[in-house]
C-alpha cells in the first residue's frame, strides 16, 4: 500500500489532493430499524477485512510521517448499506468474502460467521412487523491529503 501511496505522490499535481477512504478496523453492527426502534442483530467482523483496513492506516500514517503527504481534513462517518432481505445480506457478504479473502482458511472463518449474522437478522425480520429495515452500519475514515 506505502508503494502505490508513493505512486500517487509521484503522480499528482502539486496543487492536487489525494482523497482516501476506507472502513474503520471494527466490528459493524448488523440493525434492524423500524417504528424509530432499533434491534441489534449482531456485529459483522471479518478479521481479514479488519487487518486491511488496519493496514490502509498505517500506509497512511508512514507517508505522512515521512513527509509525503499532510493532511488537511479528516473525519468518520456511518456508512449505511440497507437490504431488502436477510437473503440479499447474506449473499453480498459472501460474495465479498469470496471476493477479498486471501486464503481458503480465512473465507471458511467467515462465512459461517456471516451465515449466523443472517439467520439471526431473519429472525428479526420474521418477528417485526413490515416495514422494517434491514441495515449494516460501517464506520468510515475519510481524509483529505496534499502532496508536500
Amino acid at each position: 500500500m506505502v508503494h502505490a501511496l508513493e505512486e500517487i505522490h509521484r503522480l499528482l499535481k502539486p496543487t492536487g489532493v489525494l482523497i482516501d477512504i476506507h472502513p474503520v478496523a471494527e466490528s459493524s453492527p448488523v440493525e434492524i430499524h423500524q417504528g424509530g426502534k432499533i434491534d441489534l442483530a449482531g456485529h459483522l467482523s471479518v478479521s481479514q477485512w479488519c487487518t486491511d483496513f488496519q493496514q490502509a492506516d498505517q500506509a497512511l500514517t508512514e507517508i505522512i510521517q515521512r513527509g509525503l503527504f499532510a493532511t488537511e481534513r479528516e473525519s468518520v462517518f456511518d456508512s449505511l448499506t440497507h437490504y431488502d432481505s436477510a437473503a440479499e445480506m447474506r449473499t453480498d457478504l459472501k460474495e465479498s468474502i469470496d471476493k477479498f479473502a486471501r486464503d481458503a482458511q480465512s473465507a471458511d472463518e467467515a462465512v459461517p460467521h456471516a451465515e449466523a449474522l443472517a439467520a439471526r437478522a431473519e429472525e428479526l425480520l420474521q418477528a417485526a412487523a413490515s416495514g422494517a429495515e434491514l441495515i449494516v452500519r460501517e464506520r468510515v475514515h475519510i481524509s483529505r491529503l496534499k502532496p508536500i
